[in-house]
């Protein structure tokens, strides 16, 4: 048995540990403070009993009309205030044991799915699959010719990127792209399986041909085009990886038992099935190595059974013997009749013999194409034989590098550079043949652009499966947060003890205002610094019609609801109850259902900020100024009128500002204060006179969640919004340069 599993499950048996013991403590603390209050509160109503006696027929009747749409009528005695309804403190503690137990227990027990719920039986008269991959494919014999690339710089002037390059690729045999370090190999790649990033500056020209037929500018290449460094969700497994791929890309074609079959077939034919169990990880997550990562990418794309795999520089970073690994397994793969072409840089003698053929470029420039066992002799031929110990890639590089070779001069090296370039361009370009049937019909199909495979429904579920996955298995991020919430609701605690005085007034203001930014702050934090890395991920995966925006939008704000609660459930019990807020009837449930929907608003932010930002760097750059006008206008730093009228619009859309507003409407509602002793400000005997201090108590509960559902709707439109139109975009390919002009 492998000793990671073990070594895990002992970090999450220590870690669950310090979180029952952080709670049980915490638990302690409130089951004191209560027993506490519970004391005051006894000898509180004794007094009142007295001074009601004396104070008989001095009593008035008191109607107030709350802010949650009720009309209360009490009998109020000058210089006293009522007496607040206990809380069953017991069972509030015990909530938030519970809920730190299923969450601590979630994140142990959950990360791994068993075998049994993984591995099934497969019948007999499924769809055919051999090797994990669906047989329904035919060879593809893949040419391009001019293909040139065009950037129009910043003074107006032009500059060639790719000029004119051309090559074959065949089935059954593998193309090696090399060239020095910026000889646009990569770029060439990109270009040739129409995956060039769109930009209003270039311009790609140049003719692609399928068995003979040329393609269409705007198609995507029928091919899987593995970039050279692919991400992952970190934390799900290989074989997890795999059976997303598989159940949104070939949708309701196989049955479950023969995806379950294909998964494994991909595994075996890649060399996955040790690492099958194991997360795929990042640079923050300890997952599978370098080499079983880079097979894992080509794994994903042969789920549809490519006939072309194209690979940008598959060996870089990988040791000489998992580098021999990977290129064996592109060979057999081109053995089976698969059209290979991969860039390579530097490869090793033993790696660079695998391969068939070989295409040369320099400077964006064609410098040979041809069957990889005569480059030798072309560039000897050329003058610059090889030496013994020098191997035949880093002779060729040396041949089409613009340096001078030994005691060659600078006019001498253009000479040898301008002959190679011709002679590479000058020999016709064989575009290959249409492979026909037996009727004379064509076998070869362009594969359509159309929409996912899967349907709708189907991908709504798997993408909010993986989505609820990543956020649940993230133990350290799940046990950093449980830490915070508890320890800022401590802190909170030991700070504010909140009496009826009216100084309290002031002391109640302040902590619902921070706790209104402190939660809004950490939720939008947390989600911009997340948010644009699984978006890069994300819209790789649109872009290649893997599934729509719609639905893993739909999944990915439906997966964070859950935490939402839990996180918030457990900082508003310690809080509301470690400072001494209201504990009238009802309020406390109030309270726990505004903070989550505040936390749901801010969240919702949070995409919105991260769906238009490129890059978490730029998100953390917006952020700032996003919670900064938020709190200037959270109805109390600025008066309505004294706002300037073009700004009197942000307050009604501030997200901090409807999450204050709730959590003071919700406490200062029929909350009656003792007029006597120290006081800052004008007397206020009622919850509502201190609201109208700062004109919050206009709005009722029902209007303040509505706002923040609209707050969180409205966010998610513009997030939605903003991935479409920030998502991955391709340049379409003109016909030749010459055929335009």
């Amino acid at each position: 048995m492998s000793l990671q599993p073990r070594r895990q499950r002992r970090r999450g048996c220590r870690q669950i540990s310090l979180l029952c013991l952080y709670t049980l403590l915490i638990a302690i603390g409130l089951l004191a403070h209560s027993v506490h209050g519970q004391r005051a509160a006894v000898n509180l109503s004794q007094k009142i009993q007295n001074r009601f006696a004396k104070s008989a027929g001095r009593g008035n009747i008191v109607e107030d009309k709350s802010s949650i749409g009720k009309t209360s009528r009490w009998f109020h005695v000058a210089g006293l205030w009522e007496p607040e309804i206990p809380v069953n403190s017991p069972n509030l503690i015990a909530t938030v044991v519970l809920a730190a137990m299923i969450l601590a227990a979630l994140v142990v027990y959950l990360p791994q799915p068993t075998k049994k719920d993984l591995r099934v039986g497969v019948r007999d008269d499924e769809l055919k699959i051999e090797g994990g991959n669906v047989v329904d494919t035919e060879p593809i014999d893949l040419a391009f010719e001019g293909l040139t690339l065009e950037l129009e710089t910043k003074s107006g002037e032009v500059r060639t990127i790719l000029d004119g390059v051309r090559g074959r690729a065949q089935p059954g045999r593998m193309l090696a792209v090399m060239g020095p370090s910026g000889a646009g190999k990569s770029t060439l790649i990109h270009a040739l399986v129409g995956r060039v990033k769109d930009n209003t500056k270039l311009s790609l020209y140049g003719r692609r041909y399928i068995n003979g037929e040329p393609v269409s500018g705007d198609s995507l290449l029928p091919a899987a085009f593995i970039e050279q460094d692919v991400n992952f969700f970190p934390h799900m497994t290989v074989r997890e990886t795999l059976h997303f791929r598989v159940e949104l890309k070939l949708g309701s074609l196989l049955s479950k038992h023969a995806r379950d079959k294909m998964v494994d077939g991909l595994m075996d034919q890649l060399g996955l099935t040790k690492a099958a169990d194991t997360v795929v990880g990042d640079a923050k997550v300890r997952g599978i190595s370098g080499g079983e990562r880079k097979r894992l990418s080509i794994a994903v794309e042969m789920i549809s059974s490519p006939s072309v795999i194209v690979l940008d520089e598959p060996t870089s970073g990988l040791d000489s013997t998992a580098a021999t690994s990977l290129v064996q397994t592109l060979r057999d793969l081109a053995d089976s009749g698969k059209t290979v072409i991969a860039v390579i840089h530097q490869p090793s003698q033993h790696v660079f013999a695998k391969f068939d053929d070989l295409l040369l470029v320099s400077e964006g420039k064609l410098m040979y194409y041809g069957e990889l066992h005569g480059v030798r002799s072309y560039m000897e031929s050329y003058g610059h034989p090889a030496t013994a110990e020098m191997g035949t890639a880093e002779h060729i590089l040396d041949c089409i590098s613009r340096l001078p070779i030994e005691e060659e001069t600078k006019d001498e090296m253009n000479s040898r550079m301008e002959r190679l370039i011709y002679k590479a361009n000058s020999n016709p370009l064989d575009l290959g043949k249409m492979a026909t049937d037996d009727n004379g019909t064509t076998e070869f199909t362009m594969v359509s652009r159309g929409g996912p495979k899967a349907g709708i429904i189907t991908q709504f579920r798997t993408l909010f499966k993986r989505s609820f996955r990543e956020v649940i298995r993230g133990k350290t991020t799940l046990i950093l947060k449980t830490v915070q919430q508890i320890s800022l609701g401590v802190i909170y605690g030991g700070i504010y003890s909140l009496g009826t005085n009216q100084a309290s007034i002031q002391d109640r203001f302040g902590l619902l205002s921070l706790i209104a930014i402190g939660s809004a702050n950490m939720a939008v934090a947390s989600t911009i610094r997340s948010f644009p890395r699984e978006k890069a991920i994300v819209s790789n995966e649109i872009a290649s019609k893997m599934y729509r925006t719609l639905p893993y939008f739909i999944g990915k704000a439906l997966s964070e609801l859950p935490l939402v609660a839990v996180f918030n459930g457990i900082f508003g019990t310690i809080v509301y109850h470690l400072t001494g807020l209201s504990r009238m009837k009802g309020k406390f449930r109030r309270f726990l259902g505004l903070l989550t929907t505040h936390g749901l608003a801010s969240e919702a932010v949070g995409l919105v900020i991260g769906a238009v930002s490129p890059s978490s760097d730029v998100a953390l750059a917006i952020f700032p100024a996003v919670l900064v006008l938020n709190i200037i206008f959270d109805g109390k730093n600025i008066s309505e009128e004294n706002t300037p009228r073009l700004l009197r619009w942000i307050p009604k859309i501030g997200l901090i500002r409807w999450g204050f507003e709730g959590l003071c409407v919700n406490e200062f509602d029929q909350l009656t204060f003792d007029t006597k002793g120290p006081r800052r400000g004008p007397v206020a005997k009622f919850g509502s006179e201190a609201l109208d201090r700062f004109g919050l108590g206009t709005n009722t509960l029902g209007d303040i969640v509505k706002a923040q559902l609209s707050i969180t709707v409205v966010s998610w439109a513009l997030s939605y919004i903003g991935l479409t139109l920030t998502g991955q975009k391709y340049l379409k390919m003109q016909s030749f340069k010459s055929d335009s002009d």
